[in-house]
């Protein structure tokens, strides 16, 4: 399965596992793309709960041909994310720009995409009965 060339970028204000679990429902909701950006610039610590949320998230994209990478994470992130071996789920760039860098490796040019303002298109509703 090819991925569009294609992404979200989305904002972590911060490492809580309530913000990280609305990101995740956000991305689930309204994910029009399987690949998304997540910028963590702002997150000075994040939970081991929220990790967790995150690595799912990123487990669940790429069962639909995508994957979900952090941009600019802070040292703390960083060292979390490497004393959990969660960096093959979760890949680390030094910000967006990098992160762009990297998906462009595949010879395309990705272009940012917006969620959608209703319900996406990516991850069926569970909530619909299938015939």
């Amino acid at each position: 399965m090819t991925r569009p060339a294609l992404y979200h970028l989305l904002l972590l204000p911060d490492g809580s596992w309530d913000a990280v679990e609305c990101l995740a429902a956000m991305i689930r909701r309204r994910a029009t793309v399987p690949t998304v950006i997540v910028d963590v610039s702002a997150v000075q610590r994040l939970t081991i709960d929220a990790l967790a949320i995150l690595v799912r998230k990123a487990m669940r994209l790429h069962t639909v041909g995508g994957a979900l990478l952090l941009a600019g994470p802070p040292p703390a992130v960083r060292k979390l994310i490497q004393r959990t071996a969660t960096g093959s789920l979760l890949p680390v760039f030094a910000g967006t720009a990098a992160a762009v860098r990297a998906l462009a490796q595949d010879g395309r040019t990705w272009h940012r995409t917006e969620l959608a303002s209703g319900r996406g298109t990516l991850f069926p509703d569970p909530s619909v009965g299938h015939t």
